[in-house]
């Protein structure tokens, strides 16, 4: 059992460590076949398709973060609050958003499994990460 309070600061934790994971995740798939090492001298640079699949994960992931997420945030923060003071720590989060994230792994799993390019996956990845990290701070902002 947990505190309402430990509940917002869980719910934080978990969107920014999600987000931070799939951020690097998908760095690691848009360049990730790249070291170093590996780029031929002076003037290289990271493949067109990748800095725009990256510059467009920035700018999904910055409007769903500062747009989309901080509502869902927001609404969660609302049902956290309505929790007994002390509740179980599955509590955090509703069934509907454990669904959700079930839901999301199987889509990012699917989108692998059939051969999706690396700079698409990356692309979603970093979105979302980008997203769950900016929208990660409603929970510290917000908090009562």
């Amino acid at each position: 059992m947990i505190s309402q309070r430990m509940h917002l600061k869980m719910a934080a934790g978990l969107w920014a460590m999600v987000g931070f994971g799939l951020l690097m995740a998908g760095l690691i798939f848009l360049f990730g076949q790249r070291t170093m090492s590996s780029l031929p001298g002076e003037g290289s640079a990271i493949g067109v398709t990748e800095g725009i699949s990256f510059i467009a994960a920035l700018v999904i992931g910055f409007v769903k973060g500062r747009m989309v997420l901080p509502k869902v945030a927001r609404k969660n923060i609302a049902r956290i609050q309505t929790l007994p003071e002390q509740s179980p720590i599955y509590s955090t989060f509703s069934i509907k958003s454990w669904m959700l994230v079930l839901g999301m792994i199987i889509i990012g799993k699917t989108i692998r499994f059939l051969g999706a390019p690396h700079f698409v996956v990356g692309a979603i990845y970093a979105a979302v990460g980008i997203a769950l990290l900016l929208g990660s701070r409603v929970y510290i902002e917000e908090r009562p």
